[in-house]
């Protein structure tokens, strides 16, 4: 995804220019094509594609933000990170965010946090797991309306898709740990729902807490 984000801010493939065939991208890129598609629309919300229904998927012009490399410096940053290091900066501010969406989200940020949650709950295998729960928690950030806060999610979820941080994963998310992880978000998303800031932030300082202690475990 970084790969085609950053060619695409690169003006690899200019505003206003169809991308080629799906078939080509994902041979050009290394991935199946279902992955491709997750990504596709991934950017697609981003705002830097438009997906027309018959005719194909058309670059969008890019706005000052999209060009702003501070989301890319971000990533780099946290990608040197240890997992303790991550997880402590998440404690700090995702908490916040959430009691901020609480009071902030409209009903359709509302109906995208539960799409994401209801894909997440049945996801099969980790990586379609990993993948909505990065959505789910982007949501609730997008929810937050801060642009700001939007870009240190969007660092977090490129750290996310790191190979080294999927091997980490892969060893903590067990069948066990994953439903536990199902139960804790749709408590977050039950306090966004209700409006209850401070349910969610809690909910979702417990949820994160959780992985830390798990991933630092890991680590040690």
């Amino acid at each position: 995804m970084q790969r085609l984000r950053g060619d695409l801010l690169a003006g690899h493939y200019p505003p206003g220019s169809k991308l080629p065939a799906e078939r080509d991208l994902a041979r050009n890129y290394g991935i199946a094509r279902n992955t491709l598609r997750r990504l596709l629309q991934d950017l697609t919300e981003e705002g830097l594609l438009d997906r027309q229904i018959g005719r194909g998927t058309f670059v969008r012009g890019l706005t000052p933000e999209a060009r702003d490399p501070a989301p890319q410096a971000l990533s780099s940053q946290l990608r040197g990170a240890s997992p303790a290091d991550l997880m402590e900066v998440r404690l700090i501010i995702e908490p916040q965010v959430a009691a901020l969406a609480a009071s902030r989200a409209t009903a359709e940020d509302l109906e995208e946090i539960e799409g994401h949650l209801r894909r997440s709950l049945a996801a099969q295998g980790l990586a379609e797991f990993e993948h909505w729960d990065a959505q789910l928690h982007l949501a609730i950030f997008r929810a937050a309306k801060n642009a700001l806060l939007l870009d240190y999610c969007s660092a977090i979820n490129a750290v996310r898709s790191e190979p080294d941080w999927y091997r980490l994963k892969q060893r903590s998310v067990t069948p066990e740990r994953r439903l536990h992880y199902d139960k804790e978000h749709s408590a977050i998303v039950m306090a966004l729902r209700q409006r209850d800031g401070e349910a969610a932030r809690r909910e979702l300082f417990r949820h994160l807490s959780g992985i830390r202690d798990t991933l630092v475990s890991l680590e040690e």
